[in-house]
């Protein structure tokens, strides 16, 4: 489910690597009116993303939400992509031998893969890891198609006009901290341009492409 504010009838939907551990933070601020601290409960670790599991769309109670404002925040399918593979596959290591061995092994592939390796067997690595695959699949799984269903869509370079229109609607101050920063940037102009081009045929059908017409163009997509 999204992150919902019932007594504001606010809906706030996000997908992995497009900032949903920061919203988290940041709703549970303006819904409470302070931070949300780390802590255990019954012995169990309790983080931020305990808050609001990303669901899949077709599992989201839709019929729910009908009188609720719902908003979006979107994020540059090839900044997702880069961000996602080094967060990770590069920070965490969901690929390596420890992670994911048996299926590496299974699927006749090598642990720890380079970014040109990851994405000439895209498909192959995303079976290898649970997580992997679900960080990876496109944003429409998550936050549907439809810009229409949504009160208003954010990128997420517009996050700060969220952050004032949250402030504005809730009335509560609130400041959106960064998490899941671990991993090197990746430049796109420094990569080949095979593995370009193998990047934009992964990530052409991202609904993000709905909220970012000339994001095609800008990559020379038809």
């Amino acid at each position: 489910m999204p992150y919902v504010i019932p007594s504001k009838k606010i809906a706030m939907f996000f997908s992995p690597k497009a900032g949903g551990t920061s919203l988290r933070a940041f709703m549970f601020q303006i819904e409470n009116g302070f931070p949300f601290p780390d802590c255990t409960i019954q012995g169990t670790p309790f983080d931020v993303n305990s808050l609001a599991r990303n669901s899949l769309w077709k599992r989201v109670r839709h019929a729910h939400l009908e009188e609720y404002d719902r908003f979006v925040v979107v994020r540059d399918p090839v900044k997702r992509f880069l961000s996602g593979f080094s967060n990770r596959v590069g920070h965490y290591r969901e690929l390596s031998e420890s992670a994911a061995g048996p299926e590496l092994e299974r699927l006749g592939l090598q642990p720890d893969p380079d970014l040109e390796t990851f994405v000439s067997k895209f498909k192959p690595y995303c079976k290898a890891s649970k997580s992997v695959g679900r960080h990876f699949l496109p944003q429409q799984s998550f936050i549907g198609d439809d810009a229409s269903y949504y009160t208003q869509v954010y990128s997420l370079e517009n996050v700060p006009e969220m952050i004032e229109d949250m402030k504005t609607r809730t009335g509560i101050e609130g400041e959106m901290p960064r998490f899941q920063t671990g991993g090197d940037k990746i430049a796109w102009g420094d990569l080949p341009d095979a593995t370009q081009a193998g990047i934009l045929r992964i990530v052409e059908g991202d609904s993000a492409f709905a909220f970012h017409p000339p994001y095609k163009e800008a990559y020379g997509l038809s």
